[in-house]
């Protein structure tokens, strides 16, 4: 059975009021008073119970995170390094599968902060941030105060991409990504190709592939076209890992290989397999960010 406030305090020789005092950290009580609690709640191995004091109004350790997709390899990666670096400042993590799932846990429990990985919504994240502390991890919303943002670099990392593929020759490049056509459709910001597209203009390239967008859907409409336009194509840029490992296998479909007959670039980093190339997002130093944002 766990052991209780009132059993801390007994143990400790306090009054239960003075017992909750040192475990929400206030300074009005006397240091020997603070060491005698503590040390009788590691010896109980007490745990606060964190839903019964969100239920009397006062503020939770609870960090909810808005983080969709947990399938995909980098959202699942992001997920965990956020929920083990809130673990280690006392806080707890939260899992949330939307900005409304986020929303409802916020209005039920008395939570103290938010992360939002994905999922952004500015009429949301105002509302939020009227009651908490709010960060965002690659937000492209206006500023908004006392919301933070860990910004992810994709312009530079695809301006340093370009340039080493056309160090290597590779100056037939193709773009594979179903996202790119939703961002469009939608009017989303569109993140990850647009920087390695004017790099290659000042190259002189552009991209292979259809004409009113530069950009393939999917694998097997890059590699129909390579059927019908052989040689047209050396490298190919993917959405992510698990799109270029799509492209790597319709490509051994056909007895071409990567990188001699194709160069295959993913993102990510997170889904490697021989001969893929892959721009690395360091999930850890997202999660590590946010949280310093977050303190």
């Amino acid at each position: 059975m766990n052991a209780t406030l009132g059993k801390v305090a007994q143990h400790a020789g306090v009054a239960i009021d003075t017992a909750r005092k040192v475990l929400r950290d206030d300074p009005s009580v006397r240091f020997y008073l603070r060491e005698r609690v503590l040390k009788s709640a590691k010896e109980l191995d007490y745990q606060p119970n964190l839903l019964a004091r969100a239920l009397r109004g006062k503020s939770l350790n609870l960090v909810p995170i808005s983080i969709t997709e947990l399938s995909q390899l980098y959202f699942g990666s992001l997920a965990s390094s956020i929920s083990r670096c809130l673990v280690e400042i006392g806080m707890e993590p939260a899992l949330c599968f939307n900005p409304l799932h986020l929303m409802r846990m916020c209005n039920s429990l008395s939570t103290s902060a938010s992360i939002l990985a994905a999922g952004f919504d500015e009429k949301n994240v105002r509302a939020l941030v009227k009651r908490q502390h709010v960060v965002t991890i690659d937000s492209h919303l206006p500023d908004i105060a006392g919301v933070g943002n860990v910004k992810i670099d994709f312009d530079t990392a695809y301006e340093n991409l370009v340039e080493m593929l056309m160090q290597k020759n590779r100056k037939k490049i193709a773009f594979v990504s179903n996202h790119y056509h939703l961002c469009q459709i939608n009017k989303w910001p569109i993140t990850k190709f647009p920087a390695a597209i004017r790099q290659m203009g000042k190259h002189g390239v552009h991209p292979v592939g259809p004409s009113e967008n530069h950009v393939f859907r999917t694998s097997k409409d890059l590699l129909e076209w390579c059927d019908s336009h052989p040689g047209t194509i050396d490298a190919v840029l993917c959405e992510n890992d698990i799109v270029a490992t799509e492209v790597v296998g319709d490509m051994a479909a056909r007895k071409l290989k990567t990188p001699d007959d194709m160069l295959v670039v993913g993102c990510d980093a997170n889904c490697l397999i021989r001969g893929i190339w892959s721009l690395k997002i360091d999930t850890e130093w997202l999660a590590t960010e946010a949280v310093r944002l977050l303190q």
